[in-house]
């Protein structure tokens, strides 16, 4: 465990990061911190939650959608992050089935690692 001072600090360096490279910090460590027992296996995962407002007509969306946010393949994208775009490309892990979302077209599940190709 790490002091205060110190969490302080890791803090600040994270709050530094554009999205793109703070969701590329933590591929390299939420993993890390999965459960496997039996017949099921629980990892942590980077999420984002759209939430529309109160208004916006029922019969066009869920009041809430939440997608897991897919890694980049950096394989794919020259071990670079990928496009700057925001995470605007979504789609479906087919392995898994995982709502997921990317600023990347090429991606990787967070939940089984599969490759995804999102719209």
């Amino acid at each position: 465990m790490i002091c205060d001072e110190a969490r302080e600090r890791l803090v600040g360096q994270l709050r530094q990061l554009d999205a793109r490279e703070l969701v590329d910090v933590l591929r390299e460590v939420l993993p890390l911190h999965d459960e496997s027992e039996g017949s099921y296996r629980a990892t942590l995962i980077l999420a984002q939650a759209t939430l529309w407002a109160r208004d916006a007509p029922e019969e066009d969306h869920d009041p809430a959608d939440l997608s897991a946010v897919a890694w980049p393949d950096r394989a794919y994208y020259g071990n670079r992050l990928g496009p700057d775009q925001g995470f605007w490309e979504d789609g479906q892990c087919k392995t898994c089935g995982l709502p997921v979302t990317s600023n990347a077209k090429r991606a990787q599940c967070p939940a089984c690692g599969s490759a995804c190709q999102l719209t």
